[in-house]
């Protein structure tokens, strides 16, 4: 069935488009319109011309006027050789309009337009009185069950005005609800084409884009080609994920063994022989893993030949999508897991550098949901640079923090790990999330002692933990709300917080303290602050 957008837009055309084809009242004739100055060059279309009037102006005798018509155009071209009058073309468009022939219509028209351009516009004004009543009938035959005459007649709206994309935008979605697929998207791609950037289409543009990316990714989920490309890519991700572990471990026995000998130092006999063992073991171990990614490249190269035409369709068409609306960050998600799935996460950096150039300005908010969808998505280098870049307009917003430090975590990026935890202390300290980043960004640095001490307080060092689950405007200021909870195994102190509430340059404008009262084991406060203001963007607390 017509989606309800379509059949509301169709139902909006003019009533005068939307006669019939082939009324019975009579009607003012109408001659061509300036600068469509044509002539009839030939006394058979002068008699052509003098019958389409009759059969506008009187209704009694209409039938047998469009019959000579079409007798006397026909022999003008057929017997006096007038097929290049483009007054012949012309008046049996005329006469095609008005017996309601699509097909006849637009070859007549197309003939009159390429013998005589300067009765474009006016032919134009034909085709779209016949394009809007094809179009409706075509919906209309959709909506009762009847989808190869509705297919026939929108095939004849499209053809009647191919610039326009409605009629595509119909057909695409009649395939669909067919589960023919591959035709529906390749009419939903020709109704994106016709619209252009054209901001009257731009609604029915981001439409057809939006469905055509939706079908090619479901044709995925079932495909051969694309699961067995996803098998061998597991398999060749763990077997690096463990060479990558294995050989650091090996790197550090190595060192350590490298200073001891400098150091001049020697374990007990059993030791060092233990330790022999254990580097041999690793070693080994290493070498294993970097034989089997050699001897499966030759997998891996194939499978992922064979998944990508498959592959690629999708990904252009979430591309062209988000190219054409960057602002659609919902589509993100899709976009990035299917980089990751075809294992080109280098092509995702410059694909979402594309949409997203460093040149042009986007809301900090774009910027960070789009890194957050990235994130899901398991592109956690697109993920990293567009939260950073959302977080340089935005930089005390705490969810992006969190993502960022995951983002950087995810890469193994020991450089940017642990400044983003840090700043995300001096924004949410009391909170587990936090403490475990910054053990994190530690443990990167290869600082065990204090990895272990943020992870001591994140797992129980930190009595109470607050977490801030809201923060919104509403008509007098902005609220925020979240929970204190004492997970530990005694009674808690009370806790003094000062929150700050910033505008978009990072200044406080607003500051309220709360109390938390004492807690017993495993109880919980609600957090609840309400604040004038109109243009606040952050918040941020501390003891105090």
């Amino acid at each position: 069935m017509p989606s309800h957008r379509l059949l509301r837009a169709c139902a909006a055309l003019s009533l005068a488009a939307l006669r019939p084809l082939g009324a019975q009242a009579p009607r003012e004739w109408v001659p061509p319109q300036p600068p469509c100055d044509i002539k009839a060059g030939h006394f058979r279309v002068n008699s052509a011309i003098v019958d389409l009037q009759s059969a506008a102006s009187k209704p009694l005798t209409r039938d047998r006027m469009l019959s000579e018509t079409k007798d006397i155009l026909t022999r003008a071209i057929t017997i006096d050789k007038q097929d290049k009058n483009p007054a012949v073309w012309y008046y049996f468009g005329r006469y095609y309009v008005e017996v309601g022939d699509a097909a006849g219509a637009d070859t007549a028209f197309q003939k009159a337009a390429a013998l005589a351009p300067q009765c474009k516009e006016d032919v134009d004004r034909y085709r779209a009185r016949l394009w809007a009543d094809v179009l409706n009938g075509g919906l209309r035959n959709w909506q009762e069950n009847r989808p190869d005459s509705a297919k026939l007649l929108l095939r004849q709206a499209a053809s009647l005005r191919p610039a326009h994309p409605r009629a595509f935008l119909a057909l695409g979605q009649l395939y669909e609800s067919e589960n023919k697929n591959d035709s529906a998207a390749g009419f939903l791609n020709q109704a994106a084409a016709a619209a252009g950037n054209d901001t009257a289409f731009a609604q029915q543009k981001k439409e057809a884009l939006g469905e055509a990316a939706r079908l090619y990714a479901r044709r995925l989920q079932a495909d051969p080609a694309v699961q067995k490309w996803q098998h061998t890519r597991f398999s060749r991700d763990s077997i690096q994920r463990l060479l990558a572990a294995d050989s650091a471990v090996l790197a550090r026995v190595q060192a350590s063994s490298a200073s001891r000998r400098a150091r001049g130092a020697r374990l007990a006999p059993a030791d060092q022989q233990a330790f022999s063992r254990d580097s041999a073991a690793r070693a080994k171990s290493v070498a294993d893993r970097r034989a089997a990614l050699a001897s499966g490249a030759a997998t891996v190269a194939a499978d992922s030949s064979a998944a990508a035409p498959v592959l690629d369709p999708v990904i252009l068409a979430y591309r062209a999508y988000l190219q054409a609306y960057p602002e659609a960050t919902d589509v993100v998600p899709g976009l990035a897991n299917l980089y990751f799935q075809s294992g080109r996460l280098a092509e995702a950096n410059a694909a979402f550098a594309a949409i997203y150039p460093a040149d042009r300005r986007f809301a900090p908010d774009v910027l960070i949901e789009a890194g957050q969808g990235a994130l899901r998505g398991n592109a956690f280098a697109v993920s990293a640079k567009l939260l950073g870049r959302g977080l340089q307009q935005s930089p005390y917003n705490r969810d992006a923090l969190v993502d960022l430090a995951n983002a950087y975590q995810a890469l193994r990026d020991s450089a940017n790990v642990l400044p983003v935890a840090q700043r995300l202390t001096a924004v949410d300290p009391l909170n587990r999330t936090t403490l475990r980043l910054v053990a994190a960004g530690w443990d990167l640095r290869d600082r065990r002692d204090s990895a272990q001490k943020y992870r001591d307080l994140a797992e129980g060092g930190l009595q109470v933990d607050v977490a801030i689950s809201t923060f919104q405007q509403d008509s007098t200021g902005y609220s925020v709300t979240g929970v204190a909870t004492n997970s530990g195994s005694t009674g808690s102190a009370v806790q003094r917080l000062t929150f700050e509430f910033l505008d978009a340059m990072g200044l406080v404008q607003v500051t309220q303290a709360i109390e938390i009262p004492r807690l017993p084991p495993q109880g919980s406060h609600a957090i609840e602050l309400h604040v004038p203001g109109t243009a606040l963007v952050a918040w941020r607390y501390r003891s105090s």
